[in-house]
């Protein structure tokens, strides 16, 4: 076995070597060896701007596979996007393919006008054949951070929105938009009801997914910590439960969870709901106060943890002789239908009509 000093000398090596031509980015649930290495670390909406603004040649996007393939989408022509570990999904991800999809809005069309009446918004969780389909119907994508912007900019142009895959953090979202809870109908993809006349009544249709890290986070790990620890706050992200959400002090996207805990003052508590790295390393970073994880155990994702410090090595060495593993490749027709999808999700975040 490689001793880790080893390792992090070869990736520095490499990463002289390929210079300006290399971008690494790692999400915040990687290990904290892949971050310390990366030139950006962020959450799924910095790391996808800071891919559509590179110029590098190749962007190695330490991270799952959804965020790679947005990279791929975003990047232009003679960019290429790898991922260290392309066996890195995402749980939640998974929970929506495309046949799904197609069969739930053929069945929904039974009862909607769905060109004119139904405007699909995904998560950048899914894959990217799942952003191609939303984007034709004329949908957005949508990050945690953005996903109150662009649900209302969806409303303003359809009476109902199909929003998918996590039913959480769509009705979380709705709760801060104040939509009622009889607004709000679930399609489960596994069992499609028969009885389809509730979804002529809502206004926002949730797929029934979730994320198996946060919906970890029970209402009693928030009346735990908060007997344990008088006076903690507590900080969740919009994956998360709403009856967990409904107890927090905040509730909002990784990014949005760090500048809170940074921006606190020294000698606050909190206890954070979301992957138990992103945790640690604001434990880490913010001695002055104390930081820990709202579960317990506290939960890691673990296909973030796959990518170690040797798949990094083996990939950058691998750029050096001409090879590019792990390259991510997104079909044209695909790709031009996620574009749209993610260009109006863009549009949405700046306001644009």
């Amino acid at each position: 076995m490689v001793e880790v000093h080893v390792l992090k000398a070869e990736i520095e090596e490499a990463k002289r070597k390929l210079g300006e031509d290399l971008l690494i980015l790692a999400h915040h649930y990687q290990r904290d060896e892949i971050v310390e290495l990366a030139d950006f670390r962020g959450d799924s909406l910095e790391l996808s701007r800071r891919a559509a603004d590179s110029d590098a040649r190749w962007i190695v996007f330490c991270g799952v596979r959804f965020m790679a393939e947005t990279a791929a989408i975003l990047a232009r022509p003679g960019q290429r996007v790898l991922i260290p570990r392309e066996d890195a999904g995402c749980f939640l991800a998974h929970s929506v393919d495309p046949v799904q999809l197609r069969d739930a809005w053929e069945r929904l069309s039974q009862v909607l006008e769905v060109e004119r009446e139904l405007l699909p918004v995904a998560y950048v969780n899914t894959s990217a054949e799942v952003k191609a389909f939303v984007g034709a119907r004329g949908g957005a994508c949508c990050t945690s951070s953005s996903a109150g912007k662009v649900l209302a900019w969806a409303l303003e142009r359809s009476p109902r929105v199909f929003f998918l895959p996590d039913q959480h953090l769509g009705r979380n979202t709705a709760a801060a938009l104040g939509i009622p809870e009889k607004e709000i109908a679930l399609w489960d993809p596994h069992h499609p009801p028969k009885d389809l006349s509730r979804f002529k009544k809502a206004r926002l249709i949730l797929w029934r997914g979730a994320c198996n890290v946060h919906v970890r986070f029970l209402p009693q790990d928030v009346a735990r910590v908060r007997k344990e620890h008088p006076g903690v706050k507590v900080v969740v992200h919009p994956e998360c439960r709403p009856e967990v959400a409904a107890l927090a002090d905040e509730v909002g996207s990784t990014a949005h969870i760090i500048r809170t805990v940074e921006n606190s003052p020294p000698g606050s508590g909190w206890a954070v709901g979301t992957e138990q790295r992103l945790v640690a390393r604001l434990a880490a970073e913010n001695p002055d106060k104390k930081v820990f994880s709202l579960g317990d155990p506290p939960p890691y994702c673990s296909y973030m943890s796959l990518t170690r410090l040797a798949d990094l090595t083996e990939m950058l060495t691998g750029l050096l002789s001409g090879g590019e593993r792990g390259l991510v490749e997104v079909p044209e027709e695909v790709r031009a239908g996620a574009r749209s999808a993610l260009d109006r999700m863009w549009e949405a975040i700046r306001g644009g009509g």
